[in-house]
């Protein structure tokens, strides 16, 4: 029998009748609502549908989730921990689920994995083609250079510098004079698997950045130290939520924070969209008087948008929303937040529908 708070769901055309009360649907949103979707169970049953999917007799390539339909995402994969853990890389993942006929690297190979797998989505293709290059047994920076400027549309010799500097850093490369070498054993079965991390990254570079002139694409996902990364200063500098160019620009980050605990709200910045085109944004508290004349004469402004800090235990990136310019700057009436000022900025680019749902805009 059915109730009469049953509701229909629409299907009857295609000989199919579900109903649903309106108890269950609110058991069913709430439940969805809480799962962790990032868990190691979700996580582990999408690759193993998917390889499934593709009748892997070994474990996926990185290249299989370019080539195939209806993959999950890599990089999930690579953000998750296990066992309290972070993975890291792809192989990370693998390790971590105990998959069969895996090789077993050594720490100094798992540092260039991670270091490597750490870049992606790519920012620059610099630092996976000088590692391409050493595969291939060529190890003059010369040479290799040539190679990459060859390789990269509007080629800047400063992005190759920095890119040696940090793979030099992280112990990924050896730099000796002239002479670059990879920072570990080159045995066959990890040949492989870096060339197929390589060439996932650069392929999946150049389909994203293809038509792209400016130094961000609109819309992209990025992290702190990928944004570093591509203005060429040091990834780790991730301490503070405005960084300043050396032509009049400046870099905003800005979470538009839901989930501040009670008692906590003065923690809460008025950070939020006031129009498809317009960011509200407050500064940091006591700012100097050097530092709020750079915003008031700034040309324009990079802004990176996320609705929250983390989810579900993942650290959630940024979205590029564009280029804007700060205007009516007036102080915050934030009484435990002194020498705090807010500024309208007029972006150049209208948020599309999807982004004005995700960013409180729209219901």
């Amino acid at each position: 029998m059915v109730r009469d708070d049953f509701k229909p769901l629409g299907l009857e055309q295609f000989g199919v009748e579900i109903n649903i009360d309106s108890l269950s649907k609110d058991e069913i949103l709430n439940y969805v609502e809480n799962e962790n979707f990032y868990s190691l169970k979700y996580m582990k049953q999408d690759y193993n549908n998917f390889k499934k999917y593709i009748n892997s007799p070994t474990y996926p390539k990185h290249m299989d989730y370019l080539n195939s339909d209806s993959t999950p995402d890599l990089l999930k994969f690579m953000q998750i921990k296990i066992s309290g853990k972070k993975t890291y890389s792809y192989y990370g993942f693998l390790k971590g689920i105990g998959e069969e006929n895996l090789i077993e690297f050594n720490d100094e190979q798992e540092t260039v994995i991670n270091y490597l797998s750490g870049l992606l989505q790519l920012v620059r293709p610099h630092d996976y083609l000088i590692c391409k290059c050493l595969l291939e047994n060529d190890n003059s920076i010369h040479s290799i250079e040539e190679k990459v400027r060859n390789e990269v549309k509007n080629y800047n010799a400063v992005e190759f510098n920095h890119a040696i500097e940090y793979l030099q850093k992280s112990h990924t490369i050896i730099v000796d004079g002239d002479t670059i070498t990879l920072g570990c054993e080159l045995c066959n079965e990890f040949k492989r698997y870096l060339s197929d991390l390589i060439e996932y990254g650069v392929t999946k570079y150049n389909v994203d950045y293809a038509d792209n002139t400016g130094m961000f694409l609109l819309w992209n996902d990025y992290r702190y130290d990928q944004v570093q990364l591509r203005r060429c200063i040091n990834p780790g500098y991730t301490a503070v939520g405005t960084y300043y160019g050396t032509e009049g620009d400046v870099y905003i980050f800005a979470s538009i924070k839901k989930d501040v605990t009670e008692g906590m709200e003065h923690l809460n910045y008025k950070d939020k969209f006031l129009e498809p085109s317009v960011f509200q944004w407050e500064c940091k508290a006591n700012i100097g008087d050097g530092e709020l004349n750079k915003l008031k004469t700034s040309k324009y402004a990079h802004l990176f948008i996320r609705k929250v800090e983390s989810e579900n235990g993942i650290t959630l990136p940024f979205t590029y929303v564009g280029k804007g310019h700060l205007d009516n700057p007036r102080q915050s009436q934030n009484e435990e937040r002194k020498r705090t000022f807010i500024f309208d900025i007029h972006m150049e680019n209208e948020l599309p529908d999807y982004l004005q749902y995700d960013f409180g805009l729209t219901n």
